[in-house]
């Protein structure tokens, strides 16, 4: 069993990622190398990475100064270049940007071969067995990336203390609960309308922001207070009883609200505002791994709990497509993919359940907010 890196991080932006990169300098410079593969495979090469990279740093550091600071540190800390840092904490929009790219191109075999395939979920009170707000993901991404991510366990004066998961070198978590008992999860999404603005505040830059909340209003107001550079899907719970999922592509935001205390979500548009949902044709298993997810939880409607939810994360109908995720040996290496981590937060608890990996062979380790984050097993 290999632990996720813990990292006890403070109130100073640049010490923050100064610790960050000195800790997981190794696991920085391995995912640089897996995006860079990832970009050069979907046709943009390393020197017009670098050129965004320039352009992301001057948009962050207007947009979040404090986000900036946090990369400066890491940058340093790493031995990498800004541009390289700036590159990862962008990485969702040059590689969705990828992804439109490829959704249109005339050889549709090398399009399907992809690598995103996110189950998320939220489950409310009246659907749970002890009354508690739950939330979470499987989180399926690049298999390159496994074993290079970490969690993140923040302490501020400043503003609100924050657990959660993220990639080496990426500072925004994407997936955790913050003090106020407000979560996080995230799908990719892809619309045809992506790329229509350039340089919109990034994806992780929001998803730091909805933890650094105080209150579930202020929560939602970074995914819908400007327009977007690509589409993706944020799933924002609270623990006294709420969960909203938001999709989004540049212009439009819909809304949808748990059924009977349950939700989930995939890779697809549900609401039709977006225009024609892009992502079914490059991962046409987001059509079934939400509803299946919903089946699965909905037969312990009234009694779901951790352990419930955890083996329904572990189904494989449609493997290695499923939604415990494995690599597929027929895609190339750089566009592989599987279940990096499975993630069921408790939000009343503040603590996060994860496991290293795919769930069906890689326990989940309990991660709390309130104490000193040693890991165990779950039970």
């Amino acid at each position: 069993m290999t632990l996720l890196p813990i990292l006890e991080l403070g109130d100073d932006p640049f010490e923050r990622g100064l610790v960050h990169g000195r800790t997981l300098a190794g696991e920085i410079a391995d995912n640089l190398q897996t995006y860079l593969n990832r970009f050069e495979a979907g046709g943009l090469n390393s020197d017009a990475v670098k050129r965004e990279g320039h352009n992301w740093a001057e948009v962050i550091a207007q947009q979040n100064p404090s986000y900036a600071e946090e990369m400066r540190g890491v940058a340093e800390g790493s031995e990498q270049s800004l541009v390289d840092i700036v590159m990862l904490n962008a990485r969702y929009e040059l590689t969705y940007g990828v992804f439109g790219d490829e959704v249109t191109a005339s050889d549709r075999k090398t399009a399907a071969e992809n690598t995103d395939g996110c189950t998320s979920f939220g489950v409310l009170p009246e659907a749970t067995a002890n009354g508690v707000t739950l939330m979470g993901q499987n989180w399926d991404w690049l298999a390159g990336v496994y074993g290079r991510c970490a969690i993140l366990h923040i302490r501020r004066r400043s503003k609100p203390d924050m657990v959660c998961f993220t990639e080496a070198g990426i500072v925004g978590g994407k997936i955790g609960v913050n003090e106020h008992g407000i979560g996080i999860a995230l799908n990719g999404l892809v619309s045809v309308h992506d790329g229509k603005y350039s340089y919109e505040k990034p994806c992780h830059v929001r998803c730091r922001e909805v933890l650094d909340a105080t209150t579930f209003d202020k929560a939602l107001l970074p995914v819908v207070s400007t327009r977007r550079v690509c589409s993706a899907n944020f799933v924002i719970g609270h623990a006294d009883g709420e969960v909203i999922d938001l999709e989004t592509s540049p212009d439009e935001i819909s809304y949808a609200y748990p059924r009977d205390g349950l939700f989930t979500h995939a890779n697809h548009f549900i609401d039709p505002r977006h225009g024609p949902s892009q992502m079914e044709r490059l991962v046409p298993d987001t059509l079934y791994r939400a509803e299946r997810l919903d089946r699965l939880l909905r037969a312990d409607l009234g009694v779901l709990d951790p352990t419930l939810i955890k083996t329904a994360l572990t189904d494989h109908f449609g493997k290695p497509n499923s939604i415990c995720r494995h690599v597929n040996p027929v895609d190339p290496p750089a566009k592989a993919g599987q279940t990096n981590a499975s993630v069921v937060i408790d939000l009343n608890a503040r603590e996060m359940l994860v496991s290293n990996g795919p769930p069906c062979s890689n326990p989940y380790e309990t991660y709390f907010l309130d104490a000193e984050l040693i890991p165990k097993v779950a039970e």
